[in-house]
C-alpha cells in the first residue's frame, strides 16, 4: 500500500531533484519509445548520468535490449524473443508504435546499446529478463560477454533482475560487479540476502517502500533505489527520506 504523506507540506516545500539521482527507465519511455537507440539518446540530453534497459537472450543467443518476452507491443512483429534470431529481430520497426516522428527505431542490441552509453557516458543499469527457465546459463552468458568491456564492468555498469538465482551466480562468476537487487517489496529477509551475496543495492516498487524498510536498508548501508517515479512529489518525499536515486520514465517533470 502506497505510504501515505503530507501533501501540503510537501509542495510548499522547495526541493530540487538533482539529475544524478534520476535513472532514464527504459531510456526515458514516457518521451521516446522505450529501449531504444533514440530513447538512451534524449536520457543523455536532458542530461542524466543513468539509464535502466532490460534485455533477453534471442534464439541464437544474443542479447537484445526489450522489455517483454514478446515483441508484440513495442514492435510490427509477433512472437517471443527467445524463438527469433538476432536478424529477424533487427528487421522489425521499434518506433512507430509510439508516434510516427521514431519511425524506423530498431530493436537494439546489448552491443550497440553498451557503445552508445560508452560514447554519451552513461552508467547503466541492465535487467536481465527472460533467466526463469534457465538462471545459471543466463548468468554465465552475461559475464562472457561482459568480459569484453572490462573497463565499464567495474565503473559504468550495474546488473539487476526479479530471478534471485541469476543474480546469485553471477555474483559467484563477477565477484566486483555492482549487482541491484531487483524486487516487488521488502520482504523479512530481503536486507540478509542482499548482505549475504554482497548485493550493492536494493530496487524497489516505490508502491510498496516503506519509511521503516528504508530506514532498516540505511542502517544495513544499503542503497535503496525506487521504481518508477514520475510524480514529483512522491521524488520530493522519498528524496527527502534518503533514497539514493529514483527510476524514472519522465525526467523531465523531475528537473523542474
Amino acid at each position: 500500500m502506497l505510504y501515505k504523506f503530507n501533501y501540503d507540506v510537501l509542495m510548499n516545500t522547495a526541493f530540487n531533484v538533482p539529475k544524478h539521482k534520476l535513472i532514464g527507465h527504459r531510456g526515458v519511455a514516457g518521451l521516446r519509445p522505450e529501449n531504444t537507440y533514440c530513447s538512451f539518446d534524449y536520457a543523455a540530453d536532458l542530461g542524466l548520468d543513468w539509464i535502466e534497459f532490460d534485455v533477453l537472450l534471442t534464439l541464437d543467443e544474443k542479447w537484445v535490449v526489450i522489455h517483454d518476452d514478446t515483441v508484440d507491443r513495442t514492435t510490427n512483429g509477433q512472437g517471443m524473443v527467445r524463438d527469433m534470431n538476432l536478424q529477424d529481430l533487427e528487421k522489425l520497426e521499434a518506433g512507430l508504435w509510439f508516434s510516427p516522428p521514431y519511425a524506423g527505431q530498431k530493436i537494439p542490441t546489448l552491443t550497440g546499446t553498451l557503445e552508445l552509453a560508452q560514447q554519451r557516458s552513461l552508467f547503466c543499469n541492465i535487467e536481465i529478463k527472460g533467466a526463469d527457465h534457465s538462471p545459471e546459463h543466463y548468468a554465465l552468458l552475461m559475464s562472457q560477454f561482459l568480459s569484453q568491456y572490462p573497463a565499464l564492468l567495474l565503473s559504468k555498469i550495474m546488473l539487476s533482475s526479479f530471478n534471485l538465482p541469476c543474480l546469485i551466480k553471477i555474483r559467484e562468476l563477477m565477484p566486483t560487479v555492482q549487482i541491484g537487487y531487483l524486487v516487488d517489496e521488502f520482504a523479512s529477509n530481503t536486507i540478509t540476502i542482499a548482505q549475504l551475496y554482497n548485493f550493492s543495492c536494493i530496487n524497489c516498487d516505490v508502491k510498496k517502500m516503506t519509511p521503516e524498510n528504508l530506514a532498516a536498508s540505511k542502517s544495513a548501508k544499503l542503497p535503496i533505489f525506487l521504481y518508477t517515479v514520475n510524480e514529483p512529489i512522491l521524488a520530493k518525499f522519498w528524496l527527502s527520506k534518503g533514497v539514493a536515486g529514483l527510476f524514472t520514465d519522465r525526467p523531465d517533470l523531475l528537473l523542474i
